[in-house]
């Protein structure tokens, strides 16, 4: 949010013609409305809605709009006890993916959990 405001505010600083500014103003518009269903309310197709680990701590993501379940691997994560950031690489995709939980955006206790399995993730690696 805090990034999109940002640019919004540049480009109504920076000397630009009317047409460019509002073009500008527009995708930046866009931008954070693609990021807010994809991240806060997890409805746009990339989305992730479900997250698991199998006992040898393999991962599988099920998307938004899709009932079967893919692997992926963690390529990178970042755990604090608010909030857990990960890049996920599903296989068959080029991009990694970005996923963003907060503490109370699922039960405590699988946020624990979820916690603990990354920061022995990390441990390890």
């Amino acid at each position: 949010m805090a990034i999109h405001l940002g640019g919004a505010v540049l480009v109504g600083l920076v000397p630009l013609t009317w047409p460019v500014r509002l073009g500008l103003w527009g995708m930046i518009g866009f931008s954070l409305h693609h990021c807010v269903r994809v991240h806060s309310r997890r409805r746009a197709p990339p989305a992730v809605v479900a997250m698991e680990f199998d006992a040898e701590d393999a991962c599988a993501v099920q998307l938004a709009g899709e009932e079967a379940w893919r692997p992926c691997r963690i390529t990178s994560r970042f755990v604090h006890p608010w909030l857990v950031l990960a890049s996920l690489r599903l296989n068959g995709r080029r991009r990694p993916m970005g996923l963003v939980i907060a503490v109370d955006a699922v039960p405590t206790e699988a946020f624990r959990r979820l916690r603990v399995r990354l920061k022995r993730r990390s441990a390890e690696a």
